[in-house]
């Protein structure tokens, strides 16, 4: 592989996409690493019931409605998770399919499409992973490699809290620059705290483990799973990555079963993910792409929530959440297919006030 230009995130732009956003299946990688069960390493969700997130995110994205609690996710703040932006888009103009990926999760999601792969969901790092990172990729190929669809794209979205303390511990395994690059959920991150869980996890490692040995300590299930998705499905179709630095942390991943299998080329990938992401300043996705020679087009998704009057969305755009459940790339399908942002808008102020 050839050391690709410098990496930069270009701004959407509805007539450029061509066919990659024409019709889309919409998989949800949906998990848990007991990772968010540390106190104070991430606000995705209830609290008390964090763990809960992707199974709530995945019920939400399906019917519009909760069913393991009473209510939808919010903050301990009260801001409402993205899967109601990305809720709204399948609303205005459905995806061709949903699939929730269940790649280990403390809770089914009720009456949801589930790919099961009866994984448990991944220790918390500081403590290691315990997980068998060559056979979670394994499976993610088999998995891309059976994959069938009738439409133009497949969209490979997230919902995992504290992924991106994982993929942070992720990149720095695998020797990429990861300090202050990585995103949080939280406005401004809890850098500390963050970095003592991935120190600790760093500190199992020993330089005679191999990558998987390395990864099976460090990593969770979406990332391994989601990297072995994409290196054989992208083989036969296009693949958008809906997200943000996780993305680049499984992007990571692939580079190094690449290398480490001597698989030469990969079809180009894409990443969208949301302006929130794109502009945080204190994280750079940029900074993470730049590192990697895979062929990739990055973008983002021009929307904020600076004309809605609920108090939870403006959070956003004082860098609260900012990407998941594949908000970013949702708002770009939306613009693809004629969709506005103001009616984009009121579509999740309505959805909101059921």
């Amino acid at each position: 592989m050839d050391k690709t230009p410098a990496m930069t995130l270009q701004k959407f732009s509805a007539a450029r996409s061509g066919t990659m956003l024409q019709s889309v299946d919409f998989l949800l990688a949906a998990s848990v690493t007991r990772t968010c069960l540390i106190d104070g390493i991430t606000q995705a969700g209830i609290p008390g019931k964090t763990g809960l997130t992707p199974t709530l995110d995945a019920e939400y994205l399906c019917h519009g409605r909760v069913y393991s609690v009473e209510h939808i996710a919010t903050t301990p703040n009260g801001i409402p998770g993205p899967a109601v932006i990305t809720r709204a888009v399948h609303q205005l103009q459905p995806f061709s399919a949903i699939k929730i990926l269940e790649l280990g999760l403390l809770q089914k999601p009720h009456n949801c499409p589930l790919v099961e792969t009866r994984f448990l969901p991944a220790n918390r790092i500081d403590h290691k992973a315990a997980i068998n990172a060559r056979a979670i990729i394994e499976k993610g190929r088999d998995y891309g490699k059976t994959y069938r669809t009738q439409s133009h794209s497949i969209m490979l979205a997230e919902s995992i809290p504290a992924g991106t303390v994982t993929a942070q511990a992720t990149a720095a395994v695998l020797g990429y620059q990861s300090s202050g690059l990585f995103a949080s959920s939280f406005a401004n991150s809890p850098q500390a705290l963050r970095q003592q869980v991935i120190n600790k996890s760093l500190s199992y490692v020993q330089p005679s483990m191999d990558i998987y040995q390395k990864l099976s300590l460090c990593s969770d299930n979406m990332l391994l799973f989601g990297a072995g998705f994409v290196l054989e499905a992208s083989r036969r179709y296009q693949l958008i990555l809906a997200g943000g630095t996780q993305m680049a942390a499984m992007l990571m991943i692939i580079e190094h079963v690449m290398q480490e299998q001597k698989i030469e080329q990969i079809n180009p990938l894409h990443l969208i993910t949301t302006q929130w992401l794109a502009q945080d300043k204190h994280s750079s996705l940029s900074g993470l792409l730049e590192q990697l020679k895979l062929p990739l087009t990055a973008y983002y998704s021009p929307f904020d929530f600076t004309h809605s009057e609920h108090p939870g969305l403006q959070a956003y755009d004082r860098g609260e959440v900012k990407e998941g459940v594949g908000a970013g790339a949702a708002i770009a399908y939306a613009y693809a297919h004629g969709i506005s942002a103001s009616q984009l808008l009121a579509q999740i102020t309505n959805d909101l006030k059921r």
